[in-house]
């Protein structure tokens, strides 16, 4: 079928725009590079700050994987969908509909327009349509590499498509790549497309496969529609609760989005169940593709929280007042508040100070 998607959102231009107890993270794109992650947290007279310091993980024993969403949604990220151009023309469309050839669905919570054979030739013919970008394959081409070079301990990450069959549970094995196979490799979607989206299997797969491994890292390119969002909670949170009494190996999975359209609602609230549940490891982080700087920010949250990265320093806010004072190190996860009306913050360590802004 052919079909073309709609939506759009806008960002937060002080804390009055947020509502209070509600987690909001910074686009990457707006850190400065010192930075990895930037939460805002507001409550009634304060903003809570969580802000991570941005290093390269090196950790013993790693695996490593990455998981490509293979939905029905996805084929227009991986270059298989159609955007309109400047040439579209409502009243065609309008017209179009009227004769029967097209018509509104609903998938993946998204109003789509379907067209049959015909009126979906009449509008390429018009120069109408055009045939989207993919945009998952240099993002694969840029992450399997550096994870099988640099941070896995075979020198291979495990690629898988999820969300396959027609439940859109099912997976299917790429295979372990080098660097050398993934930088050359294509990536243009499974062979059978899932008509659903369930997370699940795939956290499952790397999870159950390298169990012994000393530590998992686990990335999954999607477009945010998660089907089964309650049944990934519900094994986060027992994942996090057997990492933090030893039961299980740390792992932490790391959920990119891509696509014009991308929902960051569900994996917001899976970024955000730590807080939400209480959990003592924090396994997931996410990411939209369009907001990332580089290949580093996948490890934004990737943190030591015993490690210091100079002997002290100070959070100063745009008065200038002290908000934090590090004297005994500055870690690379810190936490701190901020007056409400706050639009910026200053890390100072020794000569250097890192500026940083709070909203647009």
């Amino acid at each position: 079928m052919n079909q073309i998607p709609t939506p759009l959102a806008s960002t937060p231009r002080s804390a009055a725009d947020l509502p209070v107890d509600q987690n909001y993270q910074i686009p990457n794109k707006s850190l400065n590079d010192a930075f990895g992650e930037l939460n805002i947290t507001p409550k009634n007279d304060r903003m809570e700050i969580v802000l991570t310091i941005l290093m390269q993980p090196v950790k013993e024993g790693s695996q490593t994987g990455v998981a490509l969403d293979g939905s029905q949604s996805m084929q227009r990220p991986f270059g298989r969908g159609w955007d309109y151009t400047s040439k579209f023309d409502k009243n065609v469309e309008n017209r179009i509909k009227s004769e029967g050839n097209a018509k509104s669905v609903i998938q993946d919570g998204r109003t789509l327009l379907e067209y049959t054979t015909e009126g979906w030739a009449e509008l390429v013919n018009l120069g109408s349509v055009v045939q989207t970008d993919n945009v998952v394959e240099p993002i694969a081409q840029d992450v399997i590499p550096h994870l099988a070079e640099k941070i896995d301990a075979d020198g291979g990450t495990t690629l898988i498509y999820w969300a396959c069959g027609p439940a859109g549970d099912q997976i299917e094995e790429v295979g372990d790549l080098t660097a050398a196979d993934a930088k050359t490799a294509n990536y243009n979607g499974p062979k059978d497309w899932g008509f659903n989206t369930h997370l699940l299997p795939a956290v499952k797969y790397f999870v159950e496969r390298f169990d012994d491994a000393e530590w998992g890292f686990y990335v999954f390119i999607t477009d945010g529609r998660i089907d089964d969002l309650e049944l990934v909670k519900d094994y986060t949170a027992d994942l996090s609760r057997r990492i933090g009494s030893g039961k299980a190996k740390p792992v932490k999975c790391v959920l990119i989005g891509v696509g014009p359209d991308v929902d960051k609602s569900q994996m917001e609230q899976l970024d955000d169940l730590p807080d939400e549940l209480d959990l003592p490891v924090d396994i997931w982080d996410h990411k939209i593709a369009t907001d990332m700087r580089d290949l580093r920010d996948i490890f934004a949250e990737v943190v030591d929280e015993a490690a210091t990265v100079a002997p002290n320093g100070k959070i100063l806010d745009d008065k200038g007042n002290v908000a934090a004072n590090y004297a005994d190190g500055v870690p690379t996860l810190l936490r701190f508040s901020l007056p409400l009306e706050s639009k910026s913050f200053t890390l100072e360590v020794g000569d250097n100070k890192i500026n940083q802004s709070l909203f647009q």
